[in-house]
């Protein structure tokens, strides 16, 4: 057993040569800019696939998701952040050292943004929110601070800008989020021309404000206009999953990306089946639109934030996806295929069912049980 070591420990050391192999090509040229990208390695998060990408809101509900795709194939993301380093610390683990860099920001700062963007091929702004600040208006955030991003981004010389909006964004809609929106939809366009709009519907997941909202105000759970606002929940991984196809597809420049779910559902209809997946009532308390918006401006003025009268707006905002317009592109032409809000919800909720039915499983005869349920049941999407 011990006639030839030599022959055995050289055998031993080849072996793990023999599992290196390359996943992508090592040159990969943007047919936009021709600008050539080198990668470094394996392909995945022990590598650099050549590309680097700044995603601007990365420590928001949809920016963890998209930062995750990004850094788990061997993408550089810088990450900028504004206030304390804590908020995206946790995002560094998700790519390689090294790879995930955070730098600080001011929106209002065109130099930290050069800064930001200045060695990135790919811009991703993910910035938005619902409600103001006595720092940052909807106006500074969802135009100005747009436009500022797209420009310097052009001026910069990178390749693509996906920026995220809304699916509700109207310059004549019912609430001043959307309409801020919209007008930042149209400064980016004209900034940097070739940017993707990217328009999303409600998002749900592990940290989202709509089914945890839901399970975490059970028992007292304000709705306006009986629940009837429309949506159209799509899962947030779907969301960071059509982002990245749009950032690695060079046929997708300039086009604008409506992501909703297939089926309509009323509020009420999503509070009936967190009711159904909980195993216990929500105390649903419809509110006159006038005096809980009257409320929500008294929180307006508290220090610190709880609700804002801009989000009773969009309570009674109905998702209307474009319809009728080949410019418009969806999930289906990214070939992705969106999760049924029935089929993924329980994952998100189980935290707030009762302690004698946290541990039970959700079976399919007990989806078809539930009428609002028009898919057909598929074993392996039942989340236990």
């Amino acid at each position: 057993m011990f006639a030839n070591p030599l022959a055995r420990n050289l055998k031993s050391m080849a072996a793990p040569a023999k599992l290196i192999k390359r996943g992508k090509a090592d040159i990969t040229i943007r047919k936009t800019t021709g600008q050539t990208m080198v990668g470094r390695g394996t392909y995945g998060r022990q590598s650099w696939n050549g590309q680097t990408a700044t995603v601007f809101g990365c420590s928001g509900f949809l920016g963890r998701y998209v930062v995750a795709r990004l850094a788990r194939q061997g993408t550089k993301v810088i990450i900028p952040y504004r206030g304390l380093y804590e908020y995206v610390r946790h995002l560094r683990p998700t790519g390689d050292l090294g790879m995930v860099v955070p730098m600080e920001f001011d929106v209002r700062n065109p130099k930290q943004i050069e800064e930001c963007v200045r060695y990135s091929d790919v811009v991703i702004n993910l910035i938005g929110r619902n409600y103001e600040t006595k720092n940052f208006s909807f106006d500074q955030v969802h135009v100005e601070g747009a436009q500022r991003i797209a420009e310097i981004s052009r001026e910069a010389g990178v390749s693509r800008l996906i920026h995220v909006s809304n699916i509700g964004a109207r310059t004549n809609a019912h609430s001043d989020v959307l309409v801020s929106k919209a007008f930042g939809e149209q400064r980016v366009r004209e900034s940097f021309p070739g940017a993707n709009i990217v328009r999303s519907a409600t998002m749900y997941g592990y940290e989202d404000e709509l089914l945890n909202n839901i399970g975490m105000y059970k028992h007292f759970y304000m709705t306006v206009n009986g629940a009837q606002q429309k949506l159209r929940p799509v899962c947030v991984s779907d969301v960071a999953h059509a982002i990245d196809i749009i950032r690695d597809n060079e046929d997708t420049v300039g086009q604008t990306f409506e992501l909703f779910n297939p089926k309509e559902y009323s509020r009420k209809d999503i509070i009936e089946l967190v009711q159904f997946l909980l195993h216990e009532k929500v105390w649903q308390v419809n509110v006159p639109t006038n005096l809980l918006r009257l409320a929500a401006k008294v929180a307006d003025m508290m220090p610190f934030h709880y609700t804002s009268h801009h989000e009773v707006d969009l309570m009674s905002v109905n998702e209307v996806p474009t319809v009728n317009d080949p410019a418009i592109q969806t999930f289906a032409d990214l070939g992705v295929e969106p999760h049924t809000l029935e089929l993924a919800a329980l994952q998100y909720i189980r935290h707030y069912r009762p302690p004698q039915h946290e541990e039970e499983n959700m079976e399919p005869k007990g989806y078809k049980a539930f009428r609002k349920l028009s898919v057909p049941i598929n074993n392996k999407d039942i989340v236990a």
